[in-house]
């Protein structure tokens, strides 16, 4: 009787602990997703498919300080180039001032920024306080080579990321999907598994139903995006059935109009 009260109780918090660590990786997972996804661009989502979603986010929200000629804009970010996490750099946005809506164009890091120094004098000549955050300014060139139009002083500029997410098999273990993700430009990296192969990426349009796939016209009209993902573990020892944890997350865009 003890021994059969000892392995009941061995097998139960083996499926626990197997259900917990099933939970704890889906839920990690999709929250991962869910930080880019809140802070997507208006406009922002590039591919919407049930297994594949590609989104702009921001890098950085610079102002346009003082603008030199038509190419060149000095803007400021608190940190300057130094707090950029430049090797997810995937272009600039801004708004244009006829249409009101984004426009974005993916560029080289180097096609953008500009050696040149006294960005910090430009602005302050235009008001700007640079006193101890000189640092935080910098220029940019080149706009009239990536967007159909110049951001003026005053304007807000966005240098973005650009991430893919992708669900399938998983490389960790091929018997589940796994949840994928890519920095622009860069190959699909693993970061979750155990995830069910029923998972898949919903979008909320205008109309607001849900649906899986949406077209490159009507990308502009999805507001919120769900991940359904439920999280599949082999039995604990001793078990018979595979553990499984129904999970989704349903993540408004915030600027989206």
């Amino acid at each position: 009787m003890v021994s059969h009260t000892f392995l009941v109780q061995n097998q139960f918090y083996a499926t626990q602990r197997h259900r917990t660590g099933a939970q704890d990786n889906v839920r990690a997972g999709t929250e991962l997703v869910a930080r880019e996804v809140r802070t997507t661009l208006e406009g922002g989502v590039i591919v919407a498919g049930p297994r594949t979603l590609t989104v702009r986010s921001p890098l950085a929200v610079t102002v346009v300080c003082n603008r030199v000629g038509l190419p060149n804009l000095d803007v400021f970010n608190e940190g300057g180039e130094g707090a950029l996490a430049l090797e997810e750099f995937a272009g600039v946005a801004a708004r244009d001032p006829v249409t009101g809506s984004w426009e974005a164009a993916n560029v080289p890091w180097s096609d953008v920024h500009s050696n040149a120094p006294g960005s910090a004098g430009g602005c302050a000549d235009n008001g700007a306080d640079t006193v101890g955050v000189s640092s935080s300014f910098h220029r940019l060139r080149g706009f009239e080579s990536h967007l159909s139009f110049a951001p003026d002083e005053g304007d807000v500029v966005v240098l973005f990321r650009e991430t893919t997410f992708s669900l399938g098999p998983s490389a960790l273990d091929p018997s589940t999907y796994g949840l994928f993700r890519a920095a622009y430009g860069d190959s699909l990296a693993e970061f979750a598994t155990g995830i069910d192969t029923t998972a898949s990426f919903q979008y909320r349009i205008s109309s607001g139903s849900y649906v899986d796939t949406v077209s490159a016209a009507a990308l502009g009209t999805v507001d919120a995006v769900r991940v359904v993902a439920r999280a599949r573990k082999p039995p604990a020892t001793g078990g018979t059935e595979d553990i499984t944890f129904g999970w989704s997350v349903n993540i408004p865009i915030r600027a989206a109009r």
